[in-house]
């Protein structure tokens, strides 16, 4: 991209939010912030994200992406906002953003109605099984296809022989439990057909991905359809973790 900007300019801008634009149809594919050039740094990129993807598409057809800035001057915490909430808002998928994840911190992101409805009068989970809970809150988001969400739950984890006595999985996301899974098999991470995404969220060659995360597993299950298994649908278990704890995968047996 042949685009000379004076270091003024990247300077006046501070902290910002910006955004690649699709020539062809206005519409926005990326969504990102940074601190001076950094909105320049994907035009080269050699990964195998979708991001990527789509910038060279534009250009063997001759077109470069438009670069917008959304916001400018932000404090880290706000752009940190702002970013998200747009991501939230368009969505990411076919036809969509490109972005791979909701950005960061997004526990209190984008929820429907019912879902703050339930946080305002949590019911907490009363554990019954084994359970391992996963938290998906970066990789999840809305309208997402219940294939996809099986597909981000169920793998990839780095999860020791304790998951063989797990009984019912929960998909977790800003506390709540947003599906059950009974789990039927458990296998090396990325040795099972994955339907809906690609387990590879780094864009690297999967023969590289799997050795470089050999110590890690998935699981191939089923959603729970008994009654006591639903139980756990839409219960609170952010008690069960500690504030700002980050950990994503969790027992609630020993």
């Amino acid at each position: 991209m042949s685009m000379e900007i004076h270091n003024t300019i990247w300077e006046s801008l501070g902290c910002y939010v910006y955004a690649y634009i699709d020539p062809n149809n206005s519409q926005i594919r990326y969504i990102g912030k940074g601190t001076g050039n950094r909105a320049l740094s994907h035009i080269n990129s050699r990964d195998d994200s979708e991001k990527v993807k789509w910038i060279q598409s534009l250009r063997k057809r001759g077109q470069e992406p438009q670069i917008d800035i959304i916001a400018r001057n932000l404090t880290e915490v706000v752009a940190l906002l702002v970013e998200r909430s747009l991501i939230d808002a368009i969505g990411i998928g076919p036809g969509k953003l490109t972005n791979q994840i909701r950005g960061q911190d997004v526990e209190d992101g984008r929820e429907t109605l019912h879902e703050i409805a339930i946080r305002h009068n949590p019911e907490p989970a009363e554990f019954k099984h084994n359970i391992l809970m996963l938290r998906l809150n970066q990789h999840w988001r809305q309208n997402m296809s219940d294939g996809e969400l099986y597909d981000i739950t169920r793998g990839v984890w780095k999860l020791g022989k304790k998951r063989e006595r797990v009984e019912v999985v929960l998909a977790i996301v800003n506390g709540l439990v947003v599906k059950v899974y009974i789990p039927e098999s458990w296998h090396q991470a990325g040795t099972t057909e994955y339907l809906h995404i690609h387990p590879d969220i780094d864009g690297r060659d999967m023969q590289e991905w799997i050795s470089e995360f050999a110590d890690r597993c998935e699981f191939i299950g089923r959603e729970a359809t008994k009654e006591e298994h639903l139980e756990y649908l839409y219960k609170d278990v952010s008690w069960y973790y500690k504030k700002g704890e980050r950990t994503s995968r969790r027992y609630t047996f020993d």
